[in-house]
């Protein structure tokens, strides 16, 4: 681990079991600023609750710098905890995220991280972006936090992550904010990384997250629309294969969205290409017809569902 320095210090905070991929991910964007932009005064550590060796959710073992209880005094802490967080909880690390917040650190979470952050009763009211995993752990026993689809959002100064290679995408956008696109695009090309994904797009695993139900045939019909969303299928075709009629299908997505299957299903592939809008790797006229619209009517719909047109969204991105 690279020690700490005057400048701006992350503590990876590893609790057992932590996710070695979204550690990993986070990590390596930051070995990589040095190289990119010297002098920068990024640094990072690792500490474990007791300062022992942690164990990884792959096996192995990883030596920490200090114990959580040693952190520097500017350092922005950023949990990182695997699936055994929402089995069983740990109040003495709780009891340190409760103090950290109240010292003033900002106070991160990646992957099941934002399962203790969430023990700890500071995300309480935040909107967070949680893995798809915990997110029925996080409705069921902490009702008051808004869970969301997203790849990661920041409230305050706690900053929640969905884990996996979104812990890449996290902190190449903090360092876009932060040093500037040219660093960030730097580093995402030593990862060799075509396309850096904004925190508002969506877990691919995310339809329960994003519309909230376990209705079968909801579930079923929104699988089918995802996986057609360059050839949409009508919606009388959905509702046959399901083996229900399009008036039952209807009477389903209003009893559980409130909204047609039609407005479904433009929200889908309007989302879809609204991750292709933010990159800004090809053309608005393309990435419109790509998805069945002409340049106008892809712009129309756009603003209906998002707020604002291609062209804004891209050019705030």
């Amino acid at each position: 681990m690279k020690r700490p320095d005057d400048g701006r210090h992350f503590v990876f905070v590893l609790d057992e079991g932590f996710t070695m991929q979204a550690f990993s991910s986070a990590v390596e964007v930051l070995r990589l600023v040095e190289r990119v932009r010297p002098g920068s005064g990024y640094a990072y550590s690792a500490a474990s609750l007791s300062g022992e060796p942690v164990a990884a959710s792959n096996g192995f073992r990883l030596i920490p710098d200090f114990g959580a209880a040693q952190l520097p005094l500017r350092s922005v802490v950023v949990v990182v905890a695997g699936v055994r967080a929402n089995r069983s909880e740990e109040p003495a690390l709780a009891a340190l995220i409760r103090g950290w917040v109240r010292r003033g650190h900002p106070v991160w979470g990646i992957s099941s991280g934002v399962v203790r952050l969430a023990q700890a009763g500071i995300l309480d009211g935040r909107h967070v972006a949680a893995h798809w995993e915990d997110v029925a752990y996080l409705r069921d026993c902490h009702p008051e936090v808004k869970v969301s689809a997203s790849l990661y959002l920041a409230d305050g100064s706690v900053m929640t992550c969905a884990g996996g290679g979104a812990a890449t995408d996290m902190m190449l956008g903090v360092l876009r904010r932060d040093l500037g696109a040219e660093v960030a695009d730097e580093i995402a090309a030593r990862l060799v990384i075509d396309a850096v994904r904004s925190g508002q797009a969506q877990q691919r695993r995310a339809l329960e997250m994003r519309f909230e139900t376990n209705d079968p045939i909801a579930l079923a019909a929104l699988r089918l629309m995802r996986a057609n969303l360059y050839s949409p299928m009508r919606v009388a075709d959905i509702a046959r294969v399901q083996g229900v009629t399009e008036r039952k299908l209807e009477r389903v997505f209003a009893r559980q969205f409130g909204r047609t299957p039609n407005a479904l299903y433009t929200e889908l592939r309007l989302t879809e290409a609204r991750a292709e809008v933010q990159t800004g790797r090809r053309s608005l006229t393309e990435i419109a017809l790509d998805y069945g619209y002409g340049p106008a009517g892809f712009g129309r719909a756009y603003k209906r569902v998002f707020g604002l047109l291609p062209s804004q969204d891209r050019s705030s991105n």
